[in-house]
């Protein structure tokens, strides 16, 4: 967590943890991704942080697993290039494990 933007830190505790919210918070938009609720774009306009939480959230808490998928995923790649985003199933299978 420490290489992070630095406007990000607000998501850290006292302890340079991940605050509970912003876990929370993490778990919701990969939920409504994952169940077709919202898309990348929704995600891009309400909580653009995502798109930087979630790779940072993996490095620090994720499993070897789970870093391996993340190169698989397509859609963290273009998501911010402001391209129309589809989620292909390596995305679902990425956003499921990170769910978990």
């Amino acid at each position: 967590m420490d290489s992070i933007d630095e406007r990000l830190l607000e998501y850290l505790d006292e302890d340079d943890e991940l605050r509970l919210d912003a876990v929370q918070r993490l778990k919701f938009y990969t939920t409504a991704l994952l169940d077709g609720s919202i898309t990348p774009e929704h995600i891009v306009e309400d909580w653009p942080d995502w798109c930087q939480l979630v790779p940072a959230f993996m490095a620090s808490y994720g499993t070897e697993e789970l870093r391996e998928l993340e190169g698989g995923a397509e859609f963290l790649r273009v998501i911010e290039e402001n391209e129309d985003v589809s989620l292909t199933e390596a995305d679902r299978v990425y956003l499921k494990m990170l769910e978990e």
